[in-house]
């Protein structure tokens, strides 16, 4: 019996006296008076989550120091009149630096300001915001080897320079989907190729390989079709599978944000009479902004 207590005793202890700055960083304290004009500089963030407590009269104001940012939403969520402490949520819209004041303080009486970061509370926000649906743009650019698209015979067709660029909607980071338009040149045949696809990727692995930024790896797969391609009017269709690497460049291994992408896909041409030269390889690079 007495070893049972020796073990419960500390899980007891801190269940019943839980650390008191878990939940919380103090980012600002000071005292106010009714002749206090000057206001106290302080760096706030977007995305963050703020809360003041105010302690005698007066609420809370703040001012962008460049006078370019939103003003900052500052609601009265608690009042306890037996302290007359008060509490506030803050929230902001532009990462900059604000002078706080405490206006409403009478003559004679004074009021202290203690503002804080809600730790939990951003965290919960900000892991809810990387699970929901995001939609982005991505643009890239590359080579792609050559493949025939009418039955003219002759040398080998060349490869020749890729361009895309298509919506991106990405859910929760495991998968997302691409819908989007690719150029294509054919140097040999003379002639560009516009091809409407679709790709579907999915992330297969996870690592921090740049400053502590998220570095994902992925497969690929893609459905395109060129509409009334080529000297015969065509309208080919390929099916493409490959690998692609993402470098999220955010930090806090974000998914938000910029990224680079670089990818490999190989595919196979459809719905064309050609027998020969239907193979193709592709290798891109490009940009990926997701809000």
């Amino acid at each position: 019996m007495g070893i049972v207590r020796l073990l419960i005793t500390p899980f007891l202890i801190a269940i019943q006296n839980p650390p008191a700055d878990s939940a919380r960083v103090l980012v600002l304290e000071h005292r106010f008076t009714a002749d206090s004009i000057q206001p106290v500089p302080v760096t706030l963030q977007t995305r963050v989550v703020y809360w003041a407590e105010v302690t005698g009269p007066g609420t809370p104001d703040f001012q962008a120091i460049d006078r370019h940012g939103r003003p900052v939403l500052v609601l009265l969520i608690d009042s306890t009149s037996v302290s007359e402490m008060r509490r506030f949520e803050v929230h902001v819209f532009r990462n900059t630096s604000y002078g706080v004041t405490l206006s409403g303080v009478p003559p004679g009486a004074s009021a202290t300001l203690r503002l804080y970061h809600d730790v939990i509370e951003t965290h919960r926000i900000a892991a809810k915001r990387e699970r929901a649906l995001a939609v982005g743009v991505h643009v890239a650019g590359g080579l792609h080897s050559g493949y025939r698209l009418d039955p003219t015979g002759g040398a080998d067709p060349r490869g020749g320079s890729d361009f895309e660029a298509c919506l991106l909607a990405e859910t929760g980071s495991r998968f997302s989907t691409c819908v989007g338009a690719s150029r294509q040149a054919f140097p040999d045949a003379g002639l560009n190729v516009t091809w409407l696809f679709i790709e579907e990727r999915a992330r297969v692995g996870t690592a921090a390989l740049l400053a502590g930024r998220r570095t994902d790896f992925g497969v690929a797969l893609r459905f395109s079709r060129g509409p009334k391609v080529g000297p015969r009017a065509l309208d080919p269709s390929v099916l493409g599978v490959g690998v692609y690497v993402l470098q999220r460049l955010a930090p806090e291994r974000q998914r938000r944000g910029f990224s680079v992408f670089a990818g490999w896909q190989y595919g196979r041409l459809g719905d064309a009479p050609e027998t020969e030269f239907l193979n193709s390889n592709r290798v891109t690079a490009g940009l990926i902004w997701l809000p």
